[in-house]
């Protein structure tokens, strides 16, 4: 299945630190979960944990994530924190 996903051109809703920008971006696009997990080759509990900031992501999805969105989701909100496990 190949995946049409329309520019994203305007700008994301002010951002509050409740809201991942990954959810925002995939809710701007009206993609669900599983579109988008479908799209990246995760599973639905893998994008559900991201959009919650419950773990990141490896580089290899991070690099997926960015490519699909473009500069609308910063690397750095993908990958994971020194907390859970990445090297310092």
């Amino acid at each position: 299945m190949r995946l049409r996903v329309k520019m994203f051109v305007r700008m994301l809703p002010a951002m509050n630190d409740t809201k991942h920008p990954l959810r925002l971006w995939r809710n701007a696009n009206g993609l669900t979960q599983t579109q988008l997990g479908n799209a990246l080759g995760v599973g639905v509990s893998h994008i559900c944990m991201i959009e919650n900031g419950k773990r990141g992501t490896s580089v290899e999805t991070a690099v997926k994530i960015k490519r699909l969105t473009g500069d609308a989701v910063p690397i750095e909100s993908l990958l994971p924190t020194a907390r859970e496990g990445a090297p310092a």
